[in-house]
């Protein structure tokens, strides 16, 4: 029955899967109840940076977290992890004041209000730095404040080269300053993929940096959304020979592969990439290679990423429904839609896809 639905597209082949970072979380939730600070320090200490923000910025979302981090600094008061994750908590109060929304329609109450919070995360941020000047995250963090409010009297770039000097490709601030190229952020398109277009270029194969190209794309094609509702018309407004061999060029970069090996390399990469950021990459990479005409590419990465979906991007490319519609349905199904149609217009079934 299940199979007749798919087919006769009342029900969306693809799946979500839970985000790689639940396990970790579930796994440092525990252990933080517990108040076994000494084990949770090493687990942190043993993540991935990609990992490791991601499980950040989760904790941040947890009601119990102020009292974890008094305990935990209290029993573990070199731990760097508790200061570091009480920042990032201010950072995530002010965008729950902020919303996700253009600054021109936030309302004034939240416009006055939102800056002081992500001021005090910023102050927390410098304190941690001072202490100890190479904690990438924290440097992370004091460009996302100065990106998202201004905060820190132009020293973005001294903090990203900072790390780049010394061989940290960190991903979390590398993708935090890929923010403040977007044009909605005060930077502008060019700049936006000239700053891409260096991490490709200078970023060690295997990073997961590399999908800052990717990312790129993914904002152009939001911004042809707001005029443009078909992604199939999105696809081919976007499609272009260049933009699609400069995508390949970071595709093979972070899969560390060839033109020959790629293959290989992506099976392997979807066959394992289920508690990791490769997972992350591998769909973010599959939706660009699409709209930048790297069809080719976007086949072999659909088929690795079986129809298993957990980022958001999805969602920004759901056609416009009837109202009644809304009521029945969800962003979820919308998104896993979204998915079958874009295998359909690549000339693949979702059905074998999805399997």
């Amino acid at each position: 029955m299940r199979r007749l639905l798919k087919t006769l597209r009342v029900m969306p082949c693809a799946v979500h899967r839970p985000h790689f970072i639940e396990p970790h979380l579930a796994r440092t939730q525990q252990l933080l109840q517990d108040g076994d600070f000494a084990s949770a320090d090493a687990v942190l200490a043993s993540l991935p940076a990609e990992t490791y923000e991601s499980l950040v910025w989760r904790i941040c979302r947890d009601r119990r977290a102020p009292h974890w981090m008094t305990t935990w600094s209290a029993q573990q008061p070199c731990s760097p992890h508790p200061p570091l994750i009480a920042a990032y908590m201010d950072v995530w109060g002010a965008w729950v004041v902020r919303g996700e929304t253009y600054a021109n329609a936030i309302s004034f109450l939240r416009r006055r209000r939102y800056p002081k919070i992500m001021a005090q995360a910023y102050e927390k941020f410098v304190r941690i730095v001072e202490h100890d000047p190479d904690n990438a995250m924290a440097l992370a963090g004091l460009i996302h404040c100065d990106v998202v409010i201004g905060i820190g009297e132009g020293q973005r770039d001294a903090w990203l080269n900072g790390l780049l000097e010394a061989g940290h490709f960190h991903g979390p601030a590398i993708r935090q300053y890929a923010r403040g190229t977007l044009p909605r952020w005060g930077g502008s398109h060019d700049e936006h993929v000239q700053f891409a277009g260096w991490i490709v270029e200078h970023a060690p194969a295997g990073s997961c940096s590399h999908v800052v190209a990717a990312q790129a794309i993914l904002d152009d094609a939001f911004t042809a959304s707001e005029e443009i509702t078909d992604i199939r018309k999105i696809a081919g407004h976007l499609a272009d020979d260049a933009v699609a061999a400069w995508l390949r060029r970071a595709l093979l970069k972070w899969a560390d592969a060839t033109p020959a090996t790629l293959a290989a390399r992506i099976g392997e990469i979807g066959t394992r990439s289920d508690d990791d950021y490769d997972g992350v990459c591998l769909e973010t990479f599959a939706l660009a290679a699409y709209f930048a005409g790297a069809n080719e590419e976007s086949r072999l990465l659909f088929k690795a990423l079986r129809g298993r979906l957990q980022i958001d991007d999805w969602e920004n490319f759901i056609p416009p429904m009837p109202m009644w519609l809304y009521a029945i349905t969800s962003k979820r199904r919308g998104a896993r839609r979204v998915h079958d149609r874009v295998c359909r217009a690549l000339g693949l079934d979702p059905r074998e896809v999805c399997m």
